[in-house]
């Protein structure tokens, strides 16, 4: 088919919002839909192609193979060679662990399998995953395995039989894609090839549209071809991870790109534009670009404390830049020519590459992630979270309804467990405090949930499940005596993590129904406060005893990351493990919660649980005690962590 500059000046609006976006620069949060843009494109481009071959009759798999081989393979090993030695190098036997399994799933194009069911809420988080950005490559690559195939099997039946079917497949992914992102599995929608190929199908349908196919007026082609980039545009600035995505909503994108393709050119402004050096040389790299951004960020921030500014990562941006640049020089484009790699040699290169990272990958798996790189004493083993957070937790609308909810381990159940996830560990540990006197405890947790008794949020299934627990407490005559808990500072005002050493200030609790025009910032505190206040008391009044659980202090990176040293050539930690946080930064963090929990009136029936007393001795708070992790994550306490705060506060209670 004829080149088209514009099209490779179309990739660059693709690649550029997607780093933007990556970076964490705010102007760009819907950067996210440049995959969207290069799925379309994908299709179009390969769609029409292997139309351009059928209508020859000179269509071959084989050479199909050749040129997906020719394209994918020699720049994504370059990446995967540089990625595994710095992941060696620098990552903790848990992330190295994991990034082996990664491994093995890119080498099977499978990646994007393996990060949807890497995605629960406990996954490490996804910005310091090298491979994540391979998801998007492997939904081609699912995508090309049967759809040349079904392109020639209907080809003989005529053009008319082969749009039906792309049709039909189109609007059945489409809706695959729409109903699983509005009932509770848009991890499952955003990953996977069933609810992303309708992407790849509408570029394959604009392929049997010629371009002769235009309005003759220039103008109108222009306007069609600005309001492509107009949509382009509104999506990367206006979209964020709010935005049900995929979804109809992700149509808005998807016909932007339709509209660019098929309306620009070098007779109207978006043509001539996109023609330009600038886009079209950032679009001939944006494939190793787009491999290079991500392991670099992920590094980056894998080995910061609190999120890298603005200025470094515009840094990192430009090294990006320089390797893609140098990759499309030296890697892809001579493994594109024909002459100097024939067929033979592409596919024996690379079913050799696929072999040896296969092997890496099961190699650092089965090892472990090679933990005895590092002359530290090993806190893996303490690294461990509850058994019952998988069988227990609930996280949707289909949450275990309390009638239903776990009971463990003595037969006299008189205890309950109340609240958001940090509240599981301690159930675990009071849990077996408690069996040795054949008590038992009932399992009531949600993941991320506020108290959220008089407002609703945007967690499905997280205020329908508070009421609904709290009634059968108040109403279970014998429920004696209940442990309350939740991550306030975090639901209030955010996460931690990217302020470090900041603390941050502004309120982040998402009210659903409610603006910032029409609710101040005192507002909703007040709601919250009223809210736990309120539970607080209903639950007294029932004639219960209420164990209340103060904050929990934070770490400012991974529990893995802390307690590793910076890499293989280091013996010193990231952080000081004893006293990982000042006692300073903690009171500044839960400033509003502390204020607000000291002014209950505490006494028999209600009892204070904190935290701080024993985790933070010595004006700083602590990530190990006597060589064992008190954390499972960066703000979960671990089984001994939360052993240590059960038999503080219970170990005379029975």
């Amino acid at each position: 088919m004829k080149y088209r500059p514009e099209i490779d000046g179309l990739r660059a609006l693709a690649v550029l919002p997607v780093i933007f976006y990556h970076a964490g620069f705010p102007l760009f949060s819907g950067g996210f839909i440049g995959v969207d843009i290069f799925f379309v494109i994908s299709g179009y481009l390969i769609t029409s192609i292997i139309v351009a071959d059928l209508i020859q009759n000179k269509f071959s798999i084989v050479d199909f193979y050749e040129r997906r081989a020719r394209r994918i393979l020699p720049a994504l090993t370059n990446v995967l060679i540089v990625t595994t030695v710095l992941a060696y190098l620098f990552m903790p036997a848990e992330l190295l662990k994991e990034y082996s399994q990664s491994v093995v799933s890119v080498v099977a194009f499978a990646s994007n399998i393996f990060f949807f069911l890497e995605t629960d809420y406990f996954a490490l988080t996804a910005d310091e995953m090298p491979l994540l950005h391979t998801w998007s490559l492997a939904v081609e690559e699912q995508y090309y395995v049967f759809f040349p195939l079904l392109l020639a099997a209907c080809w003989g039946a005529g053009q008319r039989l082969v749009i039906t079917v792309i049709v039909a497949l189109s609007i059945f992914s489409l809706a695959t894609a729409h109903y699983w992102t509005y009932n509770n599995n848009a991890e499952m929608s955003f990953y996977l090839i069933f609810s992303r190929a309708w992407e790849l199908f509408l570029g394959a349908l604009l392929a049997f549209i010629p371009s002769k196919n235009k309005f003759k007026l220039e103008h109108i082609n222009s306007f069609f071809s600005l309001l492509g980039v107009a949509l382009l545009v509104y999506a990367s600035l206006f979209f964020d991870k709010t935005t049900p995505h995929p979804s109809l909503y992700t149509l808005t994108p998807v016909l932007g790109t339709l509209l660019i393709i098929h309306f620009a050119s070098h007779r109207n402004i978006v043509g001539i534009v996109l023609s330009h050096r600038f886009f079209v040389s950032i679009g001939l790299i944006s494939y190793s670009l787009y491999l290079w951004h991500q392991p670099i960020f992920a590094f980056l921030r894998m080995k910061s404390i609190g999120e890298p500014s603005i200025l470094v990562f515009s840094v990192a941006m430009l090294v990006s830049l320089i390797l893609a640049a140098l990759s499309y020089r030296y890697v892809e484009t001579p493994f594109r020519n024909k002459k100097k790699y024939q067929r033979k040699q592409i596919f024996q290169y690379s079913l050799v590459s696929l072999t040896i990272f296969l092997g890496i990958g099961l190699l650092g798996h089965v090892n472990q992630g090679f933990e005895q790189r590092f002359n530290l004493p090993s806190y893996s083993e303490s690294i461990v979270a509850s058994p019952k957070r998988q069988e227990c937790h609930s996280r949707n609308s289909n949450y275990l309804r309390p009638e239903n909810a776990c009971r463990y381990f003595g037969s006299q159940v008189t205890w309950a467990a109340f609240g958001d996830s940090h509240i599981i560990e301690p159930a675990y540990a009071l849990a077996n405090e408690l069996q040795r006197h054949d008590q038992g405890l009932l399992h009531l947790t949600f993941s991320g949930c506020e108290p959220a008794l008089n407002f609703d949020v945007d967690r499905v299934g997280c205020s329908q499940w508070l009421n609904e627990s709290l009634r059968y407490l108040e109403s279970n005559t014998e429920i004696e005596n209940i442990l309350l808990g939740f991550r306030h500072s975090a639901h209030l005002f955010g996460d931690n993590v990217d302020f470090y050493p900041e603390v941050p200030h502004k309120v982040a609790l998402d009210v659903i129904g409610a603006t910032k025009t029409e609710i101040s910032d005192q507002k909703l505190l007040s709601l919250y406060w009223d809210s736990f206040d309120e539970i607080i008391e209903r639950l007294v009044t029932s004639g219960k005893t209420v164990y209340l659980l103060y904050p929990i202090p934070e770490l400012p990176i991974h529990i893995s990351k802390a307690a590793a040293p910076f890499w293989v050539f280091s013996a010193k930690t990231m952080l000081n493990l004893t006293q990982t946080t000042t006692s300073e930064y903690y009171f500044a963090r839960h400033n509003y919660i502390l204020s607000k929990l000291d002014t209950l009136q505490y006494g028999e029936d209600l009892k204070a649980i904190k935290p701080y007393s024993v985790l933070c001795p010595n004006d700083g708070c602590a990530a190990v005690m006597s060589n064992k992790a008190l954390y499972y994550d960066d703000d979960h306490l671990s089984i001994y962590g939360a052993q240590l705060l059960v038999e503080y506060y219970f170990a005379n209670q029975f």
